[in-house]
């Protein structure tokens, strides 16, 4: 579809409203509707924001030290057609989504799904293309106060009574995802109460990304009408599990027609171009948690035996360790599994794909695999094993990903000066909040 195929699918659906999104650096889907009037110049041109928008951290507050400041002009959000679709639960609107283009319509390296386009040529240029399939849990939440929420069940992992009791919510997200041509593969009950874990198809990066946000999008919407709030939060509850983002990598020949990912033999979990990439995610590790878990709360979630990964390790079907071969045969692909749903995914994958390619090109020695628990080990014996931990903390995250020129690289550095700002920035806010853990605790005690 192109620009014209565009215009005439709008006229055809009897599209009245557009959503023209664009995903600022925090992931946050950001939008203008265009009545049918202003059509045409959308979809041609594209629409104009600020850039200073893309400085706004969570909390709708400018971090500080901003580059992109009230003086930093517009950029265009210009419609890729083939993002296109109609919004099954709104009468005659459609959304599309967007990359990011300078006002005279060139290319902006600020964008980033243009970087990860970028890294995808790279590549190319190098014989191989990439599948990925991207796996998100959540929780589903009924509010009870001002900022108080409790799970919408108490069911337990992968139980039926999980499905058969929202089972009008799961019908409608399937159907409205299914219309807007995004393919739930498989949906279950997870591990904690109101825990559930979605899954859509293994595709090219971008299409997979895009099926992504179109599933989060869709599924809060259909959970409001429910009554719900889906919450993709990592760390809602001290006493709840957390929400990860685990991203299913293959490697393929630049036409996508041969899995180069598998060893040559059954028994054999990676080809040696897949173990250089692993070895280039672990050789860059610290710096991909900064990008993957971009928020102060996204390190509680990464606790040793937590089901999370806590330390720079691999291993085949292994759920404690950070990359895993979910096992041998035909599951032999690339899982890597600190990542959250706080991060903006073109940023995450972009990133994750910067190290992979590092590992492959400098032929990067993969380590032996981990056949432990790891987060059950001491922190001695996991020393002892070779298996360091991930950053503790946003800050320390931060840090490893601003020393890591091939990450900052991958991602340029209007993105990675900009996102290391307003991290630090929501870091600081957080570093001063009064928490109520701390007025239960010391207000009448001190």
């Amino acid at each position: 579809m192109d620009t014209d195929d565009l215009l005439k699918r709008l006229e055809r659906d009897g599209v009245e409203n557009l959503w023209v999104i664009y995903h600022d650096y925090s992931g946050r889907s950001a939008a203008k509707t265009v009545p049918i009037e202003g059509f045409a110049s959308a979809v041609e041109r594209g629409v104009v924001f600020a850039v200073a928008n893309l400085s706004f951290r969570l909390g709708d507050h400018q971090s500080e030290g901003a580059t992109f400041l009230a003086d930093s002009g517009d950029f265009f959000a210009l419609p890729v057609p083939e993002t296109y679709s109609l919004i099954p639960y709104h009468t005659a609107t459609a959304r599309v989504y967007t990359t990011m283009r300078k006002d005279d319509g060139a290319v902006w390296d600020g964008c980033p799904r243009t970087r990860l386009l970028k890294l995808l040529n790279d590549y190319a240029a190098a014989g191989l293309s990439i599948k990925v399939g991207l796996e998100p849990e959540f929780m589903l939440f009924e509010q009870i106060g001002e900022n108080e929420y409790r799970p919408a069940d108490k069911d337990g992992m992968f139980v039926l009574a999980g499905l058969d009791r929202h089972y009008p919510l799961w019908d409608k997200l399937i159907r409205n995802l299914r219309d807007m041509g995004v393919t739930i593969e498989q949906l279950g009950k997870e591990y904690g109460p109101g825990q559930y874990e979605g899954t859509t198809l293994y595709d090219s990066p971008l299409k997979a990304i895009d099926d992504y946000l179109t599933f989060k999008e869709v599924l809060r919407a259909c959970a409001r009408d429910a009554g719900y709030i889906a919450s993709f939060m990592p760390k809602p509850y001290e006493h709840l599990p957390g929400n990860g983002l685990h991203l299913h990598i293959s490697l393929w020949n630049e036409d996508g027609t041969q899995d180069l990912t598998p060893g040559a033999r059954d028994d054999i979990p990676l080809s040696t171009t897949g173990e250089h990439f692993v070895a280039g995610l672990l050789t860059h590790a610290r710096a991909l948690t900064g990008v993957g878990c971009p928020i102060a709360n996204s390190y509680k979630r990464l606790q040793p035996g937590s089901w999370a990964p806590a330390h720079i390790c691999w291993g085949v079907g292994n759920r404690a360790a950070l990359v895993r071969v979910p096992g041998m045969g035909t599951r032999r692909h690339i899982e890597f599994r600190s990542g959250d749903n706080a991060a903006n995914p073109f940023i995450h994958l972009t990133a994750v794909l910067a190290a992979g390619l590092d590992g492959i090109i400098n032929q990067t020695q993969i380590p032996p695999p981990a056949n432990d628990d790891v987060g059950h080990l001491s922190n001695e014996e996991a020393k002892a094993r070779g298996f360091d931990l991930l950053p503790r903390s946003l800050s320390d995250a931060m840090t490893a990903l601003e020393d890591d020129a091939v990450v900052c690289e991958g991602l340029g550095s209007i993105i990675s000066t900009e996102f290391l700002k307003i991290k630090r920035s929501e870091y600081d806010a957080y570093k001063l909040h009064v928490h109520p853990w701390e007025r239960q605790i010391y207000l009448e005690a001190l």
